[in-house]
């Protein structure tokens, strides 16, 4: 593993539902790396998914992925800054700054702030550890080493009788709902994903990630070879029969790894 050295692709696929109703994919992520004065490179990944029931979803969820990264790169800016110096009160902090903004648009808009609501998923990862937040449902996996049995769950998944049920970071109880992990090992494969693709990325006999779908995604990434062309095989693969027969819902996937890659 090269810690100062990820591989990563990522896309979106509107969901049936949303094409039957003409309105547009509220799922929006972000992923980026950045340099560090303490630890080198970090990276940041976010998933958010907007409410289908709201009128800004996608609104609220591209605000929160944008927010999320600038936060936490402004936060890692500082000298001594390291990922295991995140912990959940910046949650709560980013919470209610993100609010805030939330509050301000929806006031100019005249609107509501829940018009705006979005769940939340990110992922910070450093050299040696990982800092995980969650607020309502989607999938955040990783693994210290690619072997099929290591991966698993920062947050164990929405059981399926509550998979229509969530949290969203509009909610005013938002805060107290944030879900924090801090994961003191090197991560070497990382996978974010939205509720849209539950049905076939969760295990839920075992209640862990179902490998035969999601190992082949993250196979290329950790041999290392060329990824041209990846984000859209996978997007066509999203928005393909063989998922839409599963979910009519939106569905977003980042995949990272810094596997058997050496820098350029």
């Amino acid at each position: 593993m090269n810690p100062n050295f990820w591989r990563v692709a990522h896309a979106s696929a509107i969901g049936l539902a949303h094409i039957n109703q003409n309105t547009e994919c509220q799922d929006r992520f972000a992923c980026r790396t950045i340099e560090t004065a303490a630890e080198g490179e970090i990276l940041i990944a976010v998933v958010a998914d907007g409410a289908g029931s709201t009128t800004d979803g996608q609104t609220g969820a591209a605000a929160a992925c944008a927010i999320f990264t600038e936060e936490v790169a402004d936060f890692l800016s500082a000298k001594d800054a390291r990922v295991k110096s995140l912990n959940e009160e910046f949650g709560r902090r980013w919470i209610g700054y993100f609010q805030q903004q939330i509050a301000a648009t929806a006031a100019a808009d005249k609107k509501e702030p829940r018009d705006y609501a979005s769940t939340l998923i990110g992922a910070v990862i450093g050299p040696t550890a990982a800092a995980f937040y969650q607020i309502g449902d989607g999938g955040i996996v990783f693994s210290p080493d690619g072997a099929p049995e290591s991966y698993r769950f920062a947050v164990p998944p929405v059981e399926a009788e509550y998979v229509n049920v969530t949290d969203f970071i509009t909610d005013e109880t938002a805060a107290e709902r944030l879900r924090f992990v801090l994961v003191e090992e090197p991560v070497e494969d990382l996978i974010l994903f939205s509720d849209g693709i539950y049905a076939v990325a969760v295990d839920y006999q075992s209640n862990r990630p179902h490998e035969p779908f999601l190992m082949p995604m993250i196979a290329p990434l950790r041999r290392g070879g060329a990824v041209n062309g990846l984000n859209e095989k996978l997007e066509n693969f999203l928005a393909s029969p063989k998922i839409n027969e599963k979910t009519d819902d939106d569905k977003t996937i980042i995949l990272a790894s810094r596997a058997g890659a050496t820098s350029i």
